[in-house]
């Protein structure tokens, strides 16, 4: 009879002072990716040998085969590949971690449209696959630069970095967007070619502060903010989280409302609130006011002792900015991006 048996061992970082626990049938890489840890690696198929690691303390059991060859040196100081092996005991190590957006290369990487969902009329949500030997290494709330036979677009990615493999991204209908147009009138379809390039921007977690996070999103400003929230959960922060979505009252309810009401069921202290806005999406709208209408949703007695990350066209964040910033907001504490 198989063994049925799944003993969990904990994973010591001894030089970052982290740990996580990873099952005996997982590699340490898939374990402390699921855990929200900023590994180096690239293929996870023991192929490039970037997530190599030491191992100081524990016993090790390698459940998958490798091409990358690892030199006499490295096997006597007790070097290993993290995506080929599996904790057999609690183990210590030592690896270098990524520090800050600085430390991830931009990577050129050809994927192929895994699925594309269309939500309505004007919002599709598209979900890229990279090949197996070139997973997409990047920070929760970064963006990539999208190529479809020549149009090319900035998307934030929806996605937290334990799922570097599988992309998501959130696509508005715009004229003035090439890419967006190429897909809405069906020329991108499953198993197509899509050229990536990044991961690019700064708007990412401080995940050293215990402060409470409110998060803001206008709209489809929810996928960073989505890759953020989810990243959260994966480092299992403590802290409370306030999420606050934004959207044309016209529509009911945001658009993955439902995602967002799931997050109370993984979270303790989260609570949700979404803000019905007086929006048009065929006139140019009055962004004082959209920024207004949000800001008198807020709580700023929440707010004013947050991190608060926010996403929203350029005109609303300028106008919702000064605003939380003339009403006691730290402006340190504040992390914008525009979409």
């Amino acid at each position: 009879m198989a063994n049925m048996s799944n003993q969990i061992f904990n994973i010591q970082l001894n030089k970052n002072k982290r740990n996580f626990e990873c099952s005996e049938n997982d590699s340490i890489l898939e374990g402390g990716l699921r855990h929200g840890l900023a590994m180096h690696y690239e293929c996870s198929n023991g192929t490039c040998g970037a997530c190599v690691a030491k191992l100081v303390n524990g016993d090790i059991n390698q459940i998958k085969h490798h091409d990358f060859s690892l030199t006499k040196d490295q096997k006597n100081q007790g070097e290993f590949l993290m995506c080929c092996n599996a904790p057999a005991s609690d183990v210590a190590l030592e690896l270098e971690l990524i520090g800050d957006v600085k430390s991830i290369a931009i990577q050129n990487i050809e994927t192929k449209v895994k699925k594309i969902s269309f939500v309505n009329d004007n919002l599709a949500i598209i979900a890229l696959r990279t090949p197996r030997s070139k997973t997409l290494q990047f920070m929760a709330g970064q963006d990539v630069e999208l190529s479809f036979k020549g149009n090319t677009s900035r998307y934030p990615l929806a996605s937290c970095p334990c799922h570097g493999m599988e992309l998501e991204f959130h696509i508005r209908n715009m004229p003035e967007d090439a890419f967006a147009t190429a897909l809405f009138t069906k020329k991108m379809k499953s198993k197509s070619v899509v050229d990536l390039e990044g991961p690019k921007g700064i708007f990412v977690l401080k995940e050293s502060s215990t402060r409470p996070m409110v998060f803001i999103a206008w709209d489809s400003g929810f996928a960073p903010i989505r890759s953020l929230v989810e990243h959260a959960f994966s480092l299992e922060m403590p802290n409370p989280v306030n999420f606050y979505w934004a959207y044309p009252a016209d529509e009911q309810v945001p658009y993955l409302d439902n995602h967002a009401k799931s997050w109370q069921a993984i979270m303790d202290n989260y609570t949700y609130i979404p803000i019905a806005c007086e929006f048009d999406r065929s006139s140019k709208n009055d962004c004082h006011k959209v920024a207004k209408q949000i800001f008198d949703a807020l709580d700023l007695n929440i707010i004013n002792q947050s991190d608060l990350y926010l996403c929203a066209p350029a005109e609303v964040l300028i106008y919702l900015g000064e605003l939380l910033l003339e009403n006691g907001l730290n402006e340190a504490r504040l992390i914008a991006s525009p979409i």
